[in-house]
């Protein structure tokens, strides 16, 4: 192979979709997802109080269960929640891994499932589901 070709070959893969280890400053590959809300970890789902509104962060774990850090370049996060009237979500501008989630106005439970991939729809993977709590 010329070493030209292998350069080609070279930038080209460091250009494609996500591996364990990216070229270009890496990042491991996220295998679960955990909730922070206030600044803690909601583990291992979510607690909400009825008809509030909560900030929620999405943070990305690899293998290790280490949050993975430096995602959100090129990266997204979604939250489906089942039954669908459980809570409702509002992105944050700017935060691809923050939404504003307001509970239903009375108590029940279902679960939430984390979407992620490299475009707003975020549907490359998902996490979950986890446990949802409304009280």
């Amino acid at each position: 192979m010329s070493r030209r070709f292998a350069i080609l070959l070279l930038a080209v893969s460091a250009g494609s979709a996500c591996n364990s280890e990216e070229v270009t400053g890496g990042h491991g590959t996220p295998v679960d997802a955990q909730f922070v809300v206030g600044g803690a970890a909601a583990t291992p789902g979510l607690t909400l109080a009825a008809g509030q509104t909560v900030r929620v962060e999405i943070e990305l774990l690899d293998a290790d269960g280490e949050h993975i850090h430096d995602l959100e370049d090129g990266h997204f996060a979604s939250l489906s929640f089942s039954p669908s009237g459980l809570a409702t979500v509002a992105a944050v501008t700017g935060e691809p891994f923050m939404f504003d989630v307001t509970a239903q106005a009375t108590a029940g439970t279902g679960t939430v499932a984390v979407g992620y991939g490299h475009d707003v729809a975020a549907d490359e993977d998902s996490f979950g589901p986890f446990t949802v709590t409304v009280n």
